[in-house]
């Protein structure tokens, strides 16, 4: 038999609910929205409801589609009845600041309401998206450190090739991916010398040749084992396992201040002072745009550009011009 969509007005654990519940479910295979037919049509719930059965939606990795149901869920309690087209600039700025202390969960939020209120202008709930032209807040830290070459060398220095540890690193620095992206890497992956991978957040494909560092750690890879990185229990990784057992290892290392997205950044780092260009970083990492890329470039550039500066004033002559540029300042050492 088919499927079909089945709204049930109940309460959960009502009468009513079990009722409709057992009608709705008998002789049909169903697919249950609980609480969608008491939406009002053009209100914040109605909204939600439409976003969640869309293709955007779907198209969504599994860890934003967990950011942004939070911050939905959230607003649909605080404001689920109130209609779309009621939104306004001002709205948006007042639930912003009220996250005010926490600058990160302000942009987000500001961030999904965007996202939602396209999605709302594009199925003609709204005619303009008052989001837009909210900037975000400044956020002094640059969040996830990165490992500076001292850090590396600690880290290979306490956990050698073979370890897990070593080739968990092995593989963020050498790949530059997203741990998330790093967990799923596997011997089904590997093809010419190169990683296949289609990053989960991005979609994106990249085909990365296999460095001859990351190679020597591949090769302790025991024979048939599918996933490179497993528990002791030889099942992969959860996203919280992985995050707390590599900081363990950072711990163990004496770096307990250095996390697995920092060597992300550090591989982009050393692409940028190899003197790569954005594209050939964007071709690495999977990021989409050059300003996700140009912090690395930029610093690059601007030590480059110091460093030529003092070459310039350098130098036997350089030196006696700042110890006495107008013949006044600098003493005599004769007597």
């Amino acid at each position: 038999m088919g499927q079909r969509t089945v709204y049930l007005h109940g309460v959960p654990g009502s009468p009513q609910f079990a009722a409709e519940y057992e009608a709705a479910t008998s002789g049909v295979t169903t697919k249950i929205e609980i609480g969608a037919s008491r939406t009002m049509p053009g209100s914040i719930n109605a909204l939600a409801v439409a976003i969640y059965g869309s293709a955007e939606w779907a198209r969504l990795s599994r860890s934003t589609q967990a950011t942004y149901r939070g911050i939905i869920e959230r607003l649909r309690m605080d404001h689920g009845d109130k209609a779309v087209r009621a939104i306004r600039t001002e709205h948006i700025l007042l639930m912003r600041d009220r996250k005010g202390s926490l600058p990160s969960a302000a942009n987000n939020l500001v961030k999904v309401l965007r996202w939602m209120l396209a999605f709302a202008v594009a199925r003609k709930m709204r005619p303009d998206n008052p989001a837009i032209g909210i900037k975000p807040l400044k956020i002094a830290s640059e969040g996830f450190p990165v490992w500076g070459e001292g850090d590396i060398a600690k880290f290979e220095a306490h956990w050698p090739v073979g370890t897990r540890e070593r080739l968990a690193f092995d593989l963020l620095l050498y790949t530059a991916q997203r741990s998330g992206d790093v967990r799923k890497m596997g011997l089904q992956h590997v093809q010419d010398g190169a990683i296949l991978v289609r990053q989960e957040k991005t979609k994106a494909f990249l085909e990365l040749p296999i460095h001859p560092r990351l190679k020597a750690s591949l090769d302790n890879v025991p024979p048939g084992q599918m996933l490179f990185l497993v528990t002791q229990s030889s099942v992969g990784f959860t996203a919280g396992g992985f995050g707390n057992w590599f900081r363990s290892a950072c711990r163990q290392a004496e770096i307990p201040d250095r996390s697995a997205h920092g060597l992300r950044k550090s591989a982009a780092t050393r692409l940028a002072d190899a003197g790569c260009t954005e594209a050939q970083i964007k071709a690495v990492t999977g990021h989409q745009t050059s300003k996700e890329v140009e912090r690395y470039t930029k610093a690059r550039d601007q030590r480059l550009l110091a460093t030529a500066a003092f070459a310039m004033i350098g130098g036997t002559q350089g030196e006696q011009n700042l110890a006495n540029p107008n013949g006044k300042l600098a003493k005599s050492t004769r007597n």
